[in-house]
């Protein structure tokens, strides 16, 4: 039952309006490079917009372009390019259950794999094709191998050390092997601080075959890859680890203290009784999660990039350490009232922007969050937590299907291709002067040039024989009029977005000021 519920209450969160919310620029670069899978047939070089994309390992692309197969479409939209991110969010959900279980026991597991689902995270990034949401997934898995392997007698230990590094190696394809080697550090320090032998730590992981299995997983397609596009291209890449640098004078930043706890709303305001029952435990389970996620803090503050994101694969073990909390101190039900008002208020504001649409689904909020009020007041603390979950997840239920919540950009630009498509003649250039141009490459099915200098452009121009549409910030026509003659394609437009169709043989003049 409890597998059931929180399976379904996942696939409400992060599954309604998967279809409907326009994809963000990362959300295509996912589509558009397994759309040109399918399209070319080669699988093993990814490739956007006509170039290679060499920034992720292959597997998200992979899997969303066999899930176009399955779906019998050549064409990747919004749905199935989002599809693995929603049963990612399912994975980590009953992977928390699991883990809790586990750990601590069934109604802590429990708490956990609800309070996973309704958060901020799971309805986020559940509802973006990124590749983030699965990485998470496969990283939530190695810290359950890890469990198992801890738990399990000395004839299932080996198999809990192979399936660990099996995820290590399925993550490592899925985003790069930073996440789980952070969480495996994390881990292995704390069992030797909390006692454990580090020989024995070694013989329980098994980390020689364990890399050789890894190994055996990434290396043909990286040699494949590099026999494909030469060595000299790959390696100047980032899947060669162009970006993996460390500065040590990072160390303390504190982004990931402050940005992290955002993924985790609404139950951040747990995290005063998480950092109690941590202390309190610290050589226990309580203190692992948490030892595990300072750990990945700072490792990832040594980083050159910050990215909240870079915490996801962390969500299950926060949720943890946060039921935990509401399981076992005292005090947290204060905190969990806090949550109640919280969720509460933004059931009723959920009814202010939606209106009556929202009527229905936000009553019964209400009424899990007065179930919750009800529960609470009778010292039944981790029954209220769990009733205001639900209501929570109701709330990004209908949240799914509201405009408002996602960047109002994304169908702007949506609804500017539409219009814009119907003057789009067949086989004819398109560039775009400092817009991403994967919206256009993908809503218009074609390669469409990009360039950042309005140089590069009238280089680019100037070397056509045919018209050519040049798309453009709204707010900079002026400064194109410095360099070209020209007319809006589209002079009623209200969008931020402008173009144009300029006849062959357009040349550029130099702007009077080009040399200031």
């Amino acid at each position: 039952m409890a597998v059931a519920v929180i399976a379904l209450l996942a696939l409400a969160v992060a599954g309604r309006g998967m279809s409907d919310i326009p994809l963000e620029s990362h959300e295509i670069y996912v589509a558009q490079t397994a759309e040109n899978m399918l399209e070319s047939g080669d699988w093993l070089v990814p490739r956007l917009n006509g170039e290679y994309r060499l920034t992720k390992p292959p597997l998200s692309y992979w899997l969303v372009a066999g899930a176009a197969t399955l779906a019998g479409q050549d064409h990747v939209g919004a749905g199935i390019a989002r599809a693995p991110s929603v049963f990612a969010v399912i994975g980590v959900a009953l992977l928390a259950l699991w883990i809790g279980t586990r750990l601590f026991d069934p109604r802590i597991g429990l708490l956990a794999g609800l309070l996973c689902v309704a958060s901020l995270a799971a309805f986020k990034y559940g509802h973006n094709a990124r590749p983030d949401m699965l990485y998470a997934f496969w990283t939530t898995a190695v810290l359950a191998a890890w469990v198992g392997t801890r738990q399990a007698g000395a004839a299932l230990q080996a198999r809990w050390a192979w399936a660990l590094w099996l995820l290590v190696g399925l993550a490592t394809l899925t985003k790069g092997p930073q996440a789980p080697l952070i969480l495996l550090l994390g881990l292995g320090l704390h069992a030797v601080l909390s006692g454990e032998r580090a020989v024995d730590l070694w013989r329980r992981l098994r980390p020689v075959r364990g890399l050789l299995i890894v190994l055996a997983l990434v290396v043909p397609w990286y040699l494949l890859l590099r026999q494909a596009i030469g060595g000299q291209t790959l390696g100047d890449s980032q899947l060669s680890g162009a970006l993996l640098t460390i500065d040590p004078l990072r160390l303390f930043t504190p982004f990931y203290l402050l940005r992290a706890p955002m993924l985790w709303l609404p139950w951040a305001l747990l995290l005063p009784a998480a950092a109690l029952i941590a202390w309190r435990d610290r050589r226990g389970a309580a203190g692992l999660l948490a030892f595990t996620i300072v750990f990945a803090m700072l490792a990832f503050a040594l980083g050159p990039q910050y990215r909240e994101i870079y915490m996801l694969p962390w969500l299950a073990p926060a949720m943890l350490l946060l039921a935990a909390a509401i399981t076992r101190v005292a005090w947290a039900r204060v905190c969990v009232g806090l949550v109640i008002a919280v969720v509460g208020v933004a059931l009723v504001w959920l009814v202010y922007e939606a209106g009556l649409s929202a009527l229905l689904v936000a009553a019964a909020g209400l009424l899990l969050v007065g179930g919750a009020g009800w529960a609470l007041r009778r010292r039944r603390t981790p029954a209220a937590a769990a009733l205001v979950a639900g209501a929570f997840a109701v709330g990004l239920f209908q949240g799914g299907a509201m405009p408002t919540l996602w960047s109002s950009a994304r169908y702007d630009e949506l609804i500017f291709v539409k219009v814009l498509s119907r003057h789009v003649e067949p086989e004819m250039p398109i560039v775009v002067w400092d817009i991403d141009a994967a919206h256009y490459s993908y809503y218009l099915d074609r390669p469409v040039k990009g360039a950042e200098a309005l140089d590069a452009v009238c280089d680019w121009i100037s070397r056509q024989n045919a018209a050519v549409l040049l798309i453009y910030p709204r707010e900079r026509r002026r400064e194109l009029a410095g360099w070209l003659a020209f007319e809006p394609l589209l002079a009623d437009n209200n969008s931020e977005f402008s173009a144009t169709r300029l006849p062959p043989g357009t040349a550029c003049r130099a702007p009077q000021n080009a040399g200031a």
